[in-house]
């Protein structure tokens, strides 16, 4: 796989995972060098098609891994799918993005301050964009981030944190799931990276995913403190 930078640039679509009762809060990130975005978007689409002919999934069905793995109806109004079925969708997509062009992954998490898990995931949040910035400077690049949901003036205020002549540009985008297919790659990614951390005992079959499918794509080799 090509991962060797070409634009000059980076894309990162970020979505955030946890539960109160876990103790954890997570941050994963999907990086792309915009020059393989058109490679990339059409390989996904392929999929979502594959779905339709498949399972009779529309590709206007929004994939939001906690309620396929649950066989509920999706947040965003969509029916639900059978378990077994959902469970395919979730695995089957990670294996798909673990081949797109010009990606990486990572996944940062924090345990919860008592009480505090609101106040924990904004700090993370902070951590993970000085971070972010940090590994551009390095590469002397440059990036925007793309969030899921709407704009939030914390996640705005942790980007206007950043020192003088930052290198993640504008804003965190919000970009709603129900019209974003990398939202939703980047949720269905966060998901099996939170499940690898927090190793519920109801969900061991997806403690593997992670690591086992993504981890090549991982420049950290897997999800780290932060």
């Amino acid at each position: 796989m090509n991962t060797t930078p070409a634009s000059g640039f980076r894309l990162f679509y970020i979505d955030d995972s946890g539960a109160h009762d876990s103790g954890y809060s997570t941050y994963t990130w999907l990086q792309l060098d915009p020059a393989h975005w058109v490679h990339a978007e059409q390989t996904w689409m392929r999929y979502r098609h594959e779905l339709l002919r498949r399972h009779g999934i529309p590709v206007s069905y929004v994939l939001h891994a906690t309620d396929l793995i649950a066989g509920r109806p999706t947040s965003h109004g969509s029916t639900a799918v059978p378990r077994a079925q959902g469970a395919e969708i979730v695995h089957d997509g990670l294996t798909v993005i673990a081949g797109l062009p010009g990606l990486t992954v990572g996944t940062v998490y924090r345990q919860h301050q008592p009480h505090q898990p609101g106040r924990t995931k904004y700090d993370l949040y902070q951590a993970l964009v000085a971070h972010l910035d940090a590994d551009l400077r390095a590469e002397n690049t440059a990036g925007m981030v793309f969030l899921d949901g709407a704009r939030n003036q914390e996640f705005v205020n942790a980007h206007r944190s950043l020192a003088t002549g930052r290198r993640l540009i504008e804003e965190p985008q919000p970009r709603p799931a129900t019209h974003d297919q990398w939202v939703q790659m980047a949720d269905l990614v966060a998901y099996s990276a939170y499940q690898s951390i927090a190793r519920r005992a109801s969900k061991h079959r997806i403690w593997h995913w992670y690591p086992s499918i993504l981890g090549h794509l991982d420049r950290h080799g897997g999800p780290i403190p932060l």
